[in-house]
């Protein structure tokens, strides 16, 4: 269990918030689809991206054959999302990759194994295919993998192997290749939006892999290396998301070994999942970074890493209000509890708390005497 205390003085001369650690810190939760099945290297969850207190992402057999489906997680309540065109035999199904407002992007492969994008919003089911893999003597996939308002971001693998990413604008009807103008013959992908920012991955001639950050309106792109990868076959950086300043991905060190990452565009910080023999850092928002890890048994699992909560305390007349951040607080499972004794173990309840999109908060009317807080997460 994960506590943290604050303390109010008597009289409430002052208020001192005690044992909050600094927000470099995180802690890891776990995030694994309850309807996911057993393999020999499952149940897998893929958490992969995540708008607002929504997630989403993918579980299934991903290395035994099996099938996949979307998800979208919503506090505690999993939603499985099944595209109908989708595949239902070995290697195919739906996976989720993007949320903005009611609308849902990610992809499905079909019964013949070919890969196409998609646009869910609820209640219809729209196809996306590259121009470029798709129509007449043409053949390929089609990956959509992030959305912001009515732009799609994602990328496409034609026939021969060579990967081009794409800006899809949904009202327009319009599709922009992007390709890096340093990738070699493997071509360049393209994974999330932010406002005009794109980021992704491309290819060098030597088939080393760099990461990226393409902006829009100024058409400039910008390589991204972690200083920790590797420099060989099956090495090198891979951007997955921005949001504002910040940047995650996943750079592969010199011995192969995968780590998620977080630029803030001065300094590298590495993500190592506490159980994770290898890590991905796959969505951003804020500074919740969402992504999977694997096990030693090589079982996928989902994550969610928020900093470590701090309490903040507010006084205006005889109100007390006490806030901690609200950021999907049903899945990281933090409540808040008081004492008026911090060498008791008898910690009870303040209650059910409000929440301001921001933050939760609880008002109470504090006794004379000292009263403690602590979050804590069972």
């Amino acid at each position: 269990m994960n506590t943290h205390t604050a303390n109010i003085l008597t009289g409430l001369a002052a208020l001192i918030a005690a044992g909050v650690t600094a927000q470099a810190q995180y802690i890891w939760t776990t995030l694994d689809d309850p309807v996911a099945g057993t393999g020999t290297n499952g149940p897998d969850t893929l958490t992969d991206n995540f708008s607002g207190t929504n997630v989403v992402g993918g579980y299934g057999f991903w290395y035994d054959g099996g099938v996949i489906h979307g998800f979208v997680a919503s506090g505690t309540n999993w939603t499985t999302l099944d595209d109908p065109l989708a595949g239902s035999g070995l290697n195919q199904g739906t996976y989720a990759t993007g949320m903005s407002g009611t609308n849902t992007v990610g992809w499905f492969i079909d019964s013949n194994g070919v890969a196409h994008g998609f646009l869910y919003n609820g209640s219809t089911w729209i196809t996306l295919d590259d121009p470029q893999v798709s129509g007449v003597g043409v053949s390929g996939d089609t990956y959509a993998q992030g959305i912001d308002g009515t732009n799609i971001s994602g990328f496409c693998v034609t026939a021969s192997g060579v990967n081009h990413g794409f800006l899809y604008n949904v009202v327009a009807n319009t599709w922009t290749s992007l390709d890096d103008p340093l990738a070699g013959s493997q071509g360049t992908i393209a994974e999330r939006i932010e406002g005009t920012n794109i980021v992704g991955g491309y290819y060098d001639g030597a088939g080393n892999e760099h990461g990226f950050l393409y902006n829009v309106i100024r058409r400039t792109w910008t390589t991204l290396n972690a200083p920790l990868a590797g420099h060989g076959s099956g090495q090198g950086t891979l951007v997955f998301n921005v949001s504002g300043t910040n940047i995650v991905g996943t750079y592969w060190d010199s011995s192969g070994q995968g780590h998620g990452f977080l630029y803030n565009g001065s300094t590298w910080t590495t993500l190592d999942a506490p159980l994770g023999i290898s890590t991905f850092a796959l969505g951003i928002q804020g500074a919740n970074v969402a992504g999977i890890y694997w096990d030693s048994a090589s079982i996928i699992h989902g994550f969610l890493a928020t900093p470590t909560p701090q309490l903040t305390l507010t006084l205006s007349g005889n109100a007390l209000r006490v806030y901690w951040p609200y950021w999907n607080n049903l899945l990281t499972g933090w409540t808040l509890q008081q004492s008026p004794d911090l060498s008791t173990t008898n910690w009870t309840p303040s209650g059910s708390p409000s929440n301001d999109s921001t933050n939760n908060f609880i008002t109470i009317t504090p006794p004379a005497g000292n009263l403690f807080f602590r979050l804590s997460q069972q």
